[in-house]
């Protein structure tokens, strides 16, 4: 299905199951389909009404090319109008990497998310400007091979070539460009209950996460750590990730 959003760009999403709304926000330049291609959708809809959305610049979403499309105000009005077509004034959230920033920051600063999940996230400063105008440089020298189809003279092969081309590469370098001015999250900000998880060999996120553990522990967070498991297995590997996520976002049917 698809809405329009308050600045008249497109957002598709879907929905399956009954129960409490749940949205599921997934990674940087992923779309909505990974959820159900790993068994999440099919797991969870027997408990919530499930929302799988693609963000706005990514899978059958329009793909605006300027920064101020992605501004955290435009991002969270996608979401709310989701809820809001849905009927939901309040919803459960799980998010992964990029959409697991989201979930963190709508934790803090929205009263209608009631439970939240984030997977592969961490609290304070993660987009930083000299980072991300590496990746935008990264992003710009594929997108002019990509207009010159010079792409596999890069040294890339059928799969990269394919990453490329299924995807809006000034979007992702707008998106990108928009994140530099979107706020930090802190422990003591988070206004609804929270389960954070990581994978121990996704140092980038478990360092920063186990150097304020006792902040964290102290606001009543719940911190796990999964042993073994890298950046994309903290999604990919669902049996594993999975079981104490849903048994967190249940207990909402008890409050």
């Amino acid at each position: 299905m698809f809405l329009t959003a308050t600045d008249g760009t497109k957002i598709a999403y879907d929905i399956q199951g009954e129960g409490p709304l749940l949205i599921l926000l997934q990674g940087f330049d992923e779309a909505r389909q990974i959820w159900h291609e790993l068994g999440y959708v099919e797991r969870l809809r027997q408990h919530f009404r499930v929302v799988t959305m693609d963000r706005r610049g990514i899978g059958e979403s329009d793909k605006p090319t300027q920064s101020s499309a992605y501004r955290l105000e435009q991002m969270f009005a996608d979401i709310f109008a989701v809820a809001d077509t849905c009927e939901a004034e309040k919803f459960l959230v799980w998010g992964h990497s990029f959409g697991a920033s989201l979930a963190l920051l709508l934790a803090s600063r929205s009263s209608r998310v009631s439970r939240a999940i984030a997977a592969g996230s961490f609290f304070g400063r993660i987009y930083f400007e000299e980072r991300i105008n590496q990746i935008i440089s990264e992003l710009n020298i594929l997108y002019k091979a990509q207009r010159e189809g010079t792409l596999k003279q890069l040294g890339m092969d059928n799969e990269d070539i394919r990453w490329v081309e299924e995807r809006s590469l000034p979007a992702l370098m707008a998106c990108w460009q928009a994140t530099v001015s979107w706020p930090v999250v802190q422990p003591r900000e988070i206004r609804c209950p929270l389960y954070v998880y990581a994978g121990s060999d996704d140092r980038r996120i478990t360092q920063p996460l186990l150097a304020r553990q006792e902040e964290i522990d102290a606001e009543g967070i719940i911190l796990r750590i999964f042993d073994h498991l890298d950046h994309p297995q903290e999604i990919s590997e669902i049996e594993v990730v999975y079981p104490a996520a849903e048994a967190f976002l249940r207990k909402t049917t008890e409050e």
